[in-house]
């Protein structure tokens, strides 16, 4: 049995179905908030601007903890972050991430000061899956600012239809690696040898830590 469709019917239907495909390709980055509080008190995530005053403020909080970050973070270097325009150049980068889906970066906040950043990233429509990472500075460790970021924003993601999330840190930065244990990452294993640190002057290996949706407890 043929199916007699008018020319209307048909591009009636082909609208639709590229409604539909647009509407699951925009779900993710649609409304997404620029402010999430945390469950810490005076804690939030706030979504930072490139403006000469959120870089600036970046970039004299990285100066100040150079020696804190640099055994993990090599964009932390004097070489790649050398004034407020690397910082710059990193928020505008996050912007236009941001607007494609791609890239949600937060600054971290506790007492309205600025203490570190939190972002998801390599966001995957098709995969359904994302990748958290982050940094605090110093006198930020320990107070679990960290682990309540990153059980908002897995909360948020989750709500928006990613099945998958996975937090990747270097095999010797314990903190960060605990971080993840005490949000109910699983440790799939180790992926050996898997870049060069120059700092150190040697390969490093990389621990692979994930959460599914089915694993997640609001």
């Amino acid at each position: 049995m043929l199916l007699d469709f008018t020319n209307a019917d048909f591009r009636l239907i082909i609208d639709n179905v590229l409604r539909i495909k647009d509407m699951t390709e925009q779900k993710i980055k649609d409304n997404f908030p620029k402010v999430i509080p945390l469950d810490i008190a005076g804690a939030e995530l706030r979504y930072l601007e490139p403006t000469f005053e959120n870089s600036k403020m970046i970039f004299d909080i990285i100066i100040v903890n150079r020696e804190h970050l640099l055994p993990w973070m090599e964009w932390a270097t004097d070489e790649k972050t050398k004034t407020a325009e690397d910082s710059f150049r990193f928020l505008n980068s996050g912007k236009t991430e941001r607007e494609a889906g791609n890239k949600f970066d937060f600054g971290v906040f506790f007492n309205d000061v600025y203490s570190g950043n939190i972002g998801v990233f390599d966001v995957s429509e098709k995969k359904k899956s994302c990748e958290i990472g982050y940094w605090l500075v110093k006198d930020a460790v320990g107070k679990g600012l960290i682990s309540s970021a990153v059980r908002a924003l897995e909360k948020e993601m989750f709500q928006r239809g990613i099945n998958r999330i996975q937090i990747k840190c270097d095999k010797g930065n314990d903190a960060s690696a605990n971080v993840a244990r005490r949000c109910g990452y699983v440790l799939e294993g180790e992926i050996r040898e898997d870049f060069f640190a120059k700092l150190q002057n040697k390969f490093r290996t990389t621990m692979l830590f994930s959460k599914l949706k089915s694993e997640y407890k609001a």
